[in-house]
């Protein structure tokens, strides 16, 4: 079984490791990731439209308000 893995050892799947990474993120991170894409968006000085854009669009992704993490809702 070992010489079998060596000659043909299992390709990775990238795209599921992705998507398994982001299923593995612990609430903690991903709230955080939230707070700072709405901080982007608040920033009314120093953030482009682009930028804006882009927080606007990762804020979807990640679950709107939804995606905050409180401790006390374990």
């Amino acid at each position: 079984m070992a010489d079998k893995l060596r000659e043909n050892p299992p390709q990775r799947d990238i795209a599921g490791y992705a998507a398994q990474e982001k299923a593995n993120q612990a609430p903690e991170e991903i709230s955080n990731q939230v707070r700072g894409h709405k901080a982007n968006l608040n920033n009314i000085t120093n953030t482009s439209e682009e930028s804006k854009q882009n927080s606007e669009q990762k804020l979807k992704e990640l679950g709107g308000e939804g995606a905050f993490f409180s401790k006390d809702q374990k």
